[in-house]
């Protein structure tokens, strides 16, 4: 899932630390949580992590868990809902920037999504690659069309694959990285589309900023047009968007997502080159681990990578989420264990059983009270984060519903193997994250 020790800057759209710390609640509300791990001390003191320990620590999850909501929708509040204006500097203070996209096949929407890398309203010169393995595959000619309409672009089409590990993306992307002429890399994955400010914006991060090492941005599904595009759309727009914020805002760990990433490609030759990361398949996070050992800084801008919701059918949506949850078991195996304490009906349940056992609240009635404002929360969320038309909220409510069910059956199913099928191909995972071709 999500990571980012996020650094101020002169750009009103970047956030700080600090800022944050302003925009959270008083130490009032603090209190539910301390109150809570003052109790369950006292229980360990008096016998041992007994039954009334366990409740105790479920409410204290559960007020963790209210805490990171209430700081997702104020990280909103501060960088998402209002444009963010450029940082006042000389254009020849920006550096050139050189931009990788990485095909494979015709994404939908593709056209579009590549154009917006040509539409970026950047200060300096860029460069376009556009990697692919196959000469044969379709997605070359719409990179051509492109770069036939933007003349004054320096893009370029390279094609083929270096086998430096098992991860294919990282396998073709290596040929991009080494032509790269900049240091400064914004490597976007091909069915994404960013505003045109996106870059100028993730660079005046970088150079208000020299200890960052990453600058990233939240992936907003849109569009769907299928029951398992539009699970994947719920997903996307609230549960995983509002924790990808929160945890990134609390900084205490690397948590990051490879779809819209700007790095230095000095950093990256430091943590070992690209190529070190190619016997991992969630190589965006162990990218970002790298880098924030190193001591490397994460920040995000108030910008969004939109994606079309690609996904066809209900079986294809629960194939990429089992294949995620059981990617990260081996990269972030603690995060992902906790997973199900991060979902409404999980942590719902068990509130209201820890509340019923403690102080004799009905169950019924705490479930539902909790299930609400859960629901409750996640549609401002989205509702305040989402720039493009509205959905149908018919189908955008029953769509939120069916995925809270499907969130502990698919977590369960995740856990309990170790293999995985992407781009047609088979990989078992290793106990160290790495992975290796099975078919």
């Amino acid at each position: 899932m999500v990571v980012a020790i996020v650094h101020s800057g002169h750009d009103a759209g970047s956030l700080s630390v600090s800022g944050d710390a302003a925009m959270l609640p008083p130490p009032s509300l603090f209190k539910g949580v301390v109150d809570n791990t003052s109790s369950i001390a006292a229980s360990l003191g008096n016998g041992g992590f007994g039954i009334d320990s366990a409740a105790y620590f479920v409410l204290v999850i559960a007020s963790i868990q209210w805490l990171l909501i209430l700081i997702s929708h104020c990280v909103l509040q501060r960088r998402y809902v209002k444009p963010r204006p450029f940082v006042s500097r000389p254009s020849e203070h920006y550096p050139r920037v050189t931009i990788i996209r990485p095909m494979k096949g015709v994404d939908m929407d593709m056209y579009q999504t590549l154009e917006s890398s040509f539409q970026q309203t950047y200060p300096s010169d860029i460069e376009i690659l556009f990697a692919v393995e196959d000469p044969e595959d379709p997605a070359i000619d719409i990179a051509n069309k492109l770069i036939k309409k933007y003349p004054k672009i320096q893009a370029y089409v390279l094609i083929g694959q270096d086998n430096v590990g098992t991860n294919p993306k990282i396998n073709n992307m290596i040929k991009a990285f080494a032509r790269a002429q900049n240091d400064l890399l914004w490597i976007c994955d091909s069915n994404i589309y960013t505003d045109p400010g996106t870059l100028r914006r993730s660079v005046d991060l970088l150079l208000d900023n020299k200890r960052l090492g990453v600058v990233h941005h939240v992936v907003f599904s849109e569009s769907p047009k299928t029951f398992g595009a539009m699970l994947d759309h719920a997903l996307l727009v609230t549960n995983h968007c509002r924790m990808y914020l929160a945890i990134n805002a609390v900084g205490i760990a690397s948590c990051l997502m490879g779809k819209s990433n700007l790095y230095y490609k000095s950093a990256l030759e430091s943590a070992g080159g690209l190529e070190s990361f190619g016997q991992y398949l969630a190589e965006d996070n162990m990218i970002g681990q790298a880098l924030w050992h190193a001591g490397w800084g994460h920040a995000m801008t108030g910008d969004i990578a939109y994606q079309p919701a690609d996904i066809g059918t209900f079986a294809e949506y629960c194939s990429r989420h089992i294949r995620w949850i059981r990617t990260r078991k081996y990269n972030v195996t603690f995060a992902t264990l906790y997973e199900p304490l991060t979902e409404s009906i999980v942590l719902g349940s068990l509130a209201a059983w820890a509340l019923n056992h403690l102080y004799s609240f009905n169950v019924y009635l705490v479930f539902g009270t909790f299930f609400l404002s859960w629901f409750a929360m996640d549609m401002i969320f989205f509702y305040r984060i989402n720039r493009r038309s509205a959905p149908d909220w018919f189908w955008f409510v029953l769509s939120w519903g069916c995925r809270e069910l499907l969130a502990f059956p698919l977590w369960a199913i995740a856990i309990a193997g170790n293999t995985v099928v992407w781009r047609g191909r088979k990989f078992r995972f290793h106990l160290n994250g790495t992975v290796k071709v099975v078919t």
